[in-house]
């Protein structure tokens, strides 16, 4: 009888151990037939997605070339202005170096003219002193 009851206890663990081990096997086949459509939508998602940002990705591409276009052209335009701003203040010191040097020129004409007027005053005055004292 004890033996019976041996043989009953394993037959028992055995019929569960064997119950348990299809259910393991069942639900690990479950597992990976949910696994293998979730790995498909995935990839159907990540197809989609590279579909969709593939135009967003070179429009971007495109604009930073232009952006770097433009900011290459911004840095032209203001050398050209720095070097046009250069040229103007060269050209304003010449400008009032010519302004000074006519004015110079001014007030050297000026001192040789009223010298050459005084000259003529007094050449004027000696000639009509020498002919009122001639003429007398």
């Amino acid at each position: 009888m004890v033996e019976s009851q041996w043989m009953l206890i394993i037959l028992i663990v055995f019929f569960t151990s064997c119950v348990f081990l299809i259910a393991v096997v069942f639900l690990l086949i479950y597992t990976i037939v949910q696994i293998k459509k979730a790995s498909a939508a995935l990839t159907d998602f990540l197809s989609a997605t590279d579909l969709k940002f593939n135009p967003v990705i070179k429009e971007a591409e495109e604009t930073l070339k232009s952006i770097r276009t433009v900011s290459d052209d911004i840095g032209s335009a203001t050398s050209n202005i720095r070097n046009i701003s250069g040229a103007l203040s060269d050209l304003s010191h010449k400008i009032n170096s010519l302004g000074l040097l006519i004015e110079s020129l001014h007030d050297l004409l000026s001192i040789r003219i009223s010298g050459v007027k005084a000259g003529i005053a007094a050449a004027r005055n000696v000639l009509f002193d020498n002919r009122k004292k001639g003429g007398m």
